[in-house]
């Protein structure tokens, strides 16, 4: 007799159908399982084919709500003379917006027209319709304010986007301004560390504030903020100096690692010199450098507290270097250059066919030819100032800059000046309301995906619409399929079925299509030391710590320590703001669900209890931080592991909504006391370099 799979037991015992599904309420995107009844979602949880098994965050658990939220965006809207909007008909919207674009195009060149997303779904549709056909080449993802030093840092040292971790078999494991156990986003990576852990794997974090992961470690660094990179540069020259590198390693697959060792030294990145810098006192250094250098295997790796700073990118880099030095690349325990899945392009456009921009990309025209997505930041002056040239349309794509951005001011101003705005996105986001066309997508259960997963080997997600879409959403592929034909391109974006463009992009895999669908996941073997046939994805083959990318650029080939000078505390501005992801919300996609804001309804600040007593601030107390910028009114939490002189502000992306019945005016937007600071290099946001002052609020 046949043993019963889960799904089917679900299903018997719920009286459901299951549906493979993703989650794209964070960029984790893992593989669901949708179980539906009545065409209503009942039940979702992880698919027990991937690498997070069937295990689901509370986000995701709750997000069964965007399926049937009556706040959603139910038609297409155009904004009318008296700022309100008007219903419009999809026929109408996609007109419009496609005479609009043939104008500016005929009129400025496609290059004036910016296409930009975030939680992406589907975004090859939108990438080959604006990039290949209509000809822009500013089609951006959401990297400047998340992930682009650390981007930029891996592509120049190893030619490779997106080094994992596999905390599987790894014993020596140190995060650097990283907290998997607070966002709790990448669930299999977790469960993993968590697994580490049980089987005596040190753990080493380092953060201003001691985090639930500081919390699980053996060792918390309180270092000061925006100093990591000199950490990681004191324990290179430990390293260095004591010989303790992985020497075969070094010599067969380093590119200028002498010159390196040399600038280390010269520059006397000592842990005398670096616990001056950082408040880590010298012997820790020296004994988590000497530990680091004998265990293996070991990883280091970080995220948001570094890319948040001017200097992340080289603080990064060095990160990556005392891997590289210590042999820790590609093989168990260590990070892992990620094996992408042979995914094809969903629609087949002629070579001869394919748009030649006449202008270079705005990174490149704004002097960050290197950065991995347009440095946002920097987008009004282009539209206001039309510097460094003109930006006249631009579209919004599950991406909410009006909130997430920092110095909201000049993004407001800049909506005011386009020619054209479109928002794609299932609410009347803070963006949308500043748009002329608002389009309203289906959600992650109303359309089909095909995706690379963010396991370590080759992984691909297939889902597919589980229940009806809400009113007269549509999925991003039929949004572009029904623009491309408006402007002209009809005959590439032709399907009868999501199936059509699914098998195209599947072809190349070793699973029949049906098997693919039946399962939602496929993931192939998790192979190591791939460098070892390949060599590295980098112009000399190896890993270049002397990165030929950046001296080509003219920047330092060699990874700096430089103290963001403009924004330390001083006597008007005491205090250093930093930044912090909430576990319960991610973007804007949960904070109008009742189950998550039953949890948490509003964002907070933290301030150590000594800073506290001196302000005559209590805790659960409102608030005000000022920055030079502007301030800011928010409730306050008092605690110990924040270090004096450091507030940490919880904005999970954004809070004090703008829409929604039930996220409308709960919590605080922080984001407008943030200056525009970009990253010299990779464009990155510098959300951390701000300095502010403190006191009590008189507001209720």
């Amino acid at each position: 007799m046949a043993e019963t799979s889960s799904r089917e037991m679900i299903n018997e015992i719920r009286g459901t159908r299951m549906v493979p599904g993703t989650c794209i309420i964070c960029p984790w995107h893992c593989a669901t399982e949708v179980f539906v009844r009545d065409d209503k979602v009942v039940y979702v949880r992880g698919n027990e084919h991937s690498a997070n098994g069937t295990s689901r965050c509370v986000k995701g658990i709750a997000s069964a709500h965007l399926s049937r939220d009556p706040d959603r965006l139910l038609h297409p809207m155009r904004k009318n003379s008296s700022g309100g909007f008007d219903r419009i008909s999809w026929d109408e919207a996609l007109s419009y917006i496609a005479e609009k674009l043939l104008s500016i195009r005929e009129k400025d060149g496609p290059e004036v027209v910016g296409y930009f997303w975030h939680l992406d779904s589907n975004p090859m549709f939108s990438m080959q319709l604006f990039t290949h056909l209509y000809g822009t080449p500013n089609w951006s993802g959401h990297g400047a304010a998340c992930d682009q030093d650390r981007r930029l840092a891996s592509e120049a040292m190893f030619g490779h986007p997106l080094p994992t971790k596999d905390f599987a078999h790894s014993r020596f494991i140190m995060l650097w301004g990283v907290d998997p156990f607070g966002a709790n986003e990448a669930l299999h990576e977790n469960r993993e560390l968590m697994e580490a852990l049980k089987r005596g794997a040190k753990l080493v974090v380092v953060d201003p504030v001691r985090s639930r992961t500081a919390e699980r470690a053996h060792v918390w660094l309180p270092v000061r903020p925006g100093t990591d990179g000199a950490l990681a540069l004191a324990m290179a020259h430990r390293i260095v100096e004591t010989q303790a590198y992985d020497q075969e390693f070094c010599e067969g697959w380093l590119y200028g690692f002498q010159e390196f060792a040399d600038h280390v030294l010269a520059q006397g990145y000592t842990p005398e010199w670096a616990e001056g810098v950082t408040g880590i006192d010298q012997q820790t250094i020296t004994q988590l450098a000497d530990e680091f250098a004998a265990t293996r295997p070991a990883l280091m790796d970080g995220l948001k507290g570094l890319v948040n700073y001017s200097n992340g990118l080289d603080a990064f880099r060095t990160i990556y270097t005392l891997n590289a030095m210590t042999g820790n690349i590609d093989g168990p325990g260590n990070i892992i250059l990620k094996e992408p899945a042979p995914l094809d392009m969903p629609i087949e456009i002629p070579e001869e066919e394919v748009a030649v921009p006449q202008r270079p990309s705005l990174s490149e025209a704004m002097g960050y030819p290197l950065a991995p997505d347009i440095p946002t930041q920097l987008l009004p002056w282009a539209v206001i100032e039309h510097q460094p040239y003109p930006v006249k349309a631009a579209f919004f794509h599950i991406i909410n800059p009006a909130m997430s951005e920092p110095n909201s001011r000049v993004f407001e101003q800049m909506m005011e000046a386009l020619e054209l705005s479109v928002t794609i996105d299932l609410y009347m986001t803070e963006t949308a309301q500043l748009s002329d066309i608002v389009l309203p997508e289906a959600s992650m259960f109303e359309r089909a995906e095909v995706r690379e997963g963010l396991w370590s080997g080759p992984q691909v997600i297939c889902s597919q619409p589980a229940v009806s879409p809400l009113g007269e959403s549509r999925p991003v592929y039929e949004i572009m399929k029904g623009l491309a034909e408006k402007l002209g391109y009809g005959e590439y974006f032709q399907w009868d079925s999501w199936e059509d463009w699914a098998r195209r992009m599947t072809q190349y895999l070793p699973i029949s299509f049906e098997e693919l669908k039946e399962k939602g996941c496929w993931q192939g073997d998790l192979n190591y030391y791939k460098y070892g046939e390949e060599g590295f994805g980098t112009g000399s083959g190896r890993i270049e710590v002397y990165s030929e990318s950046l001296n080509e650029a003219g920047y330092d080939p060699l990874p700096v320590y430089t103290e963001a000078e403009r924004v330390l505390p001083d006597d008007e501005y005491p205090f250093q703001l930093i930044n912090g992801k909430m576990q319960f919300h991610c973007n804007v996609h949960t904070q109008n669900n009742p189950y998550l804001l039953e949890i948490e309804d509003e964002n907070w600040a933290e301030l150590n209890p000594q800073d506290a007593q001196a302000l005559g601030i209590s805790d659960g107390d409102r608030i005000e931080i000022a920055s030079p910028q502007d301030k800011a009114v928010i409730a306050v939490r008092l605690r110990e592991a924040v270090q004096p002189g450091v507030v940490k502000v919880i904005h999970g992306h954004g809070f004090g909504r703008r829409f929604g019945s039930m996220a409308r005016g709960k919590g605080t937007h922080i984001n407008p006391i943030f200056e525009t600071r970009v990253n010299p290099i990779s464009g990155g946001i510098g959300y951390n370099e701000c300095k502010v002052s403190i006191g009590k609020s008189e507001e209720a």
